[in-house]
C-alpha cells in the first residue's frame, strides 16, 4: 500500500489496487453503467452515437471494450479491431481466431518445455548408469 494523489481529483488516498481514489472509482462505475444501459436500449448504435448519447468519450468506451467489461453493439462491429490481425472484435482485445491461436501457442510452448525436461532427465539418468 502506498499513499498517492488521485490523478483525477488530486485527493490523497491509500492505493491498494486501483490508480484512482474510491470516490472517483464510484463515479467511473456510474459512467460505465450509463454506457451499458445506453447499449441495452440502443443496440444498433455506432461508437459515435454511443459517445454522443452518453457524453462519454469514444476512447473511454473502447477502453471498456478492450478490458472485456463491455460487449459492443451490432452497430459498432467495424469500430473495434483485433490488435493482432485487425479483424472485427466483439469484446476484449483479440478476435476469437487469434485467441485460439495464442492459446495453442502457449499450450505448445509448455508441452515442448515439458518434453525437453523429460528428455534431459532421461539422458542424465542414462549417463549415470554407464559409469
Amino acid at each position: 500500500m502506498e499513499v498517492v494523489n488521485c490523478p483525477r481529483c488530486g485527493k490523497v488516498f491509500t492505493r491498494i489496487k486501483n490508480p484512482i481514489c474510491p470516490a472517483c472509482e464510484k463515479e467511473e462505475e456510474l459512467i460505465f453503467q450509463s454506457v451499458k444501459e445506453y447499449i441495452d436500449e440502443h443496440s444498433e448504435s455506432t461508437l459515435s452515437e454511443l459517445s454522443e448519447g452518453t457524453g462519454v468519450s469514444p476512447k473511454k468506451i473502447l477502453r471498456y471494450i478492450r478490458e472485456g467489461r463491455l460487449e459492443i453493439s451490432s452497430g459498432m462491429r467495424g469500430d473495434v479491431r483485433c490488435e493482432v490481425c485487425g479483424g472485427p472484435v466483439s469484446h476484449g482485445r483479440y478476435c476469437d481466431a487469434c485467441k485460439i491461436k495464442m492459446n495453442q501457442n502457449i499450450t505448445d510452448m509448455f508441452s515442448k518445455d515439458s518434453r525437453e525436461r523429460k528428455e534431459s532427465n532421461t539422458m542424465h539418468i542414462a549417463k549415470n548408469n554407464r559409469k
